[in-house]
């Protein structure tokens, strides 16, 4: 066997034990538009993928904390009362609110 295919024998193999690694951890879906991501802004994937989880991990901290579910029961329980708000109507007020010129000024 030449070194020439000893080479490509052992990058055939570490394209198999990486594919391996990213079919156990991450989708082959995502794994083009992760490599996209990491060369556009000149980071490695695994940082872009680390990232990503520890957001996950802290969106889901914070929805599981009983507080918020509180909230959300309590804003589900409104909105069967009928006591909930037109978004677009509170959304029309807002805006008119930040036309308004200050007063105090």
């Amino acid at each position: 066997m030449t070194s020439v295919d000893y080479s490509r024998q052992n990058v055939s193999l570490l394209r198999m034990k990486l594919s391996a690694v990213h079919d156990s951890l991450v989708p082959p879906s995502l794994m083009l538009e992760i490599e996209a991501v990491a060369a556009e802004e000149h980071r490695a994937p695994g940082e872009i993928v680390g990232e990503a989880l520890e957001r996950y991990l802290s969106q889901r901290k914070w929805f599981r904390d009983v507080d918020v579910h509180a909230k959300i029961a309590q804003g589900l329980e409104s909105l069967r009362q009928g006591k909930g708000l037109d978004g677009e109507a509170v959304m029309a007020e807002l805006l008119a609110e930040l036309d308004e010129p200050d007063a105090a000024l």
